[in-house]
């Protein structure tokens, strides 16, 4: 039979004498407000700044991203990311998601995009540089590398040109830790975006809101284990293919026709 005493201990200790027991909680650092505080766009210029400089870094990444359904209702999935970069023309990422698994390689000849689920692989020459290769490899062959606005010589071109109004919100948490949060205001899309303290600020955080889309999806990416000092070996971003792994072609290969011809026949 259970005693009314061990009962009480059970529940908690409040009626045999001793004081039940309490974790201490600790208190989250507190982040400088600094006195004089940068206006948004130029935060941003500092942090544009400082991924410009980093001729090779590494950083992890989770992701979370909405889908909207016929029905307008939305679905959310997950990936997380290692992206690897030794500018001007080497990267590496190894994206592990919901709804697909892939690994790219780019060496400044040639990229490879590898399903290891599958076994299965495509390779193709491509252009020297990193900027050219990604614009190049997502016109002719439709592959984007996820956050690839990160790894190109001018990171912040694109959410510039889009800025209608930027927005000091104030110090907010990511990962524990807090970080300045900004809101960049543009034509059909907002972005948020959390950084770092220092000299060299970072990514935290960034959030896409897509305002012209059914349902006004969102696209949130949370930046870890930045290393800007990385120590790569060539082996990084030279791509062997897994044994048994068997090479196939692009959906939308290369155009078999010439660009003056129309579908059919010669003009």
């Amino acid at each position: 039979m259970i005693t009314i005493a061990l009962l009480c201990l059970l529940l908690g200790g409040l009626a045999v004498g001793t004081a039940p027991a309490t974790f201490a909680q600790p208190l989250p650092p507190q982040l400088p407000v600094p006195s004089q505080l940068l206006p948004a766009d130029q935060a941003l210029d500092k942090v544009c700044t400082t991924l410009k400089e980093q001729q090779a870094f590494s950083v992890e990444v989770d992701t979370v991203y909405d889908n909207v359904l016929a029905d307008e209702q939305k679905i959310q999935y997950s990936a997380y990311q290692m992206l690897s970069v030794q500018k001007p023309d080497r990267v590496r990422s190894d994206y592990v998601g919901d709804e697909r698994v892939s690994r790219f390689y780019y060496n400044g000849k040639s990229f490879a995009l590898l399903s290891p689920l599958q076994n299965l692989y495509v390779s193709r020459e491509a252009p020297a540089t990193i900027d050219a290769a990604v614009d190049a490899i997502a016109e002719k062959y439709d592959v984007t590398i996820p956050l690839s606005n990160l790894i190109v010589s001018d990171p912040c071109t694109k959410l510039k040109l889009d800025t209608l109004e930027a927005t000091y919100i104030g110090t907010d948490m990511v990962n524990r830790v807090p970080g300045y949060h900004y809101l960049f205001t543009g034509k059909t899309r907002d972005w948020q975006l959390w950084v770092s303290e220092g000299e060299k600020p970072l990514p935290l955080k960034m959030v896409i809101t897509y305002r012209d889309l059914p349902q006004s999806p969102q696209y949130t990416a949370v930046f870890s284990r930045w290393d800007l000092s990385p120590q790569f070996g060539e082996q990084t971003f030279a791509f062997v293919p897994p044994e048994g792994a068997r090479a196939i072609g692009f959906l939308s290969s290369e155009p078999t026709q010439k660009p003056d011809q129309k579908p059919g026949g010669k003009k």
